[in-house]
């Protein structure tokens, strides 16, 4: 089987891929002692997003979705793309909530 010579990520995970799950644990705290409900419901979707992105690295694309690694590859990018766009409407909600 060809392999796909368009996107070739690393086979573990990267120190961003840890900061971004560190974040978003740091998240969770944070919103269950300070948040609300949007700020919370932006948080998880975050997480929802970040996990895909972060997770879905060569090596388990390899293993398990070998017939379509030319299609994970846009997915990836799309999570990861979401998680940033989430992550930045939940800076702004809680910035406007504290400092109001």
């Amino acid at each position: 089987m060809e392999k796909s010579t368009q996107w070739m990520p690393e086979n573990g995970l990267s120190r961003l891929s840890w900061v971004a799950m560190l974040l978003c644990i740091g998240l969770f705290v944070f919103e269950y002692f300070w948040g609300n409900d949007f700020t919370t419901m932006v948080v998880m979707l975050y997480c929802s997003f970040m996990l895909p992105a972060v997770l879905l690295t060569r090596s388990v694309q390899e293993k398990y979705f070998i017939y379509t690694l030319e299609y994970i590859v846009p997915f990836r990018k799309f999570t990861a793309l979401m998680s940033l766009i989430f992550l930045c409407i939940w800076i702004i909600a809680t910035s406007l909530q504290l400092f109001h």
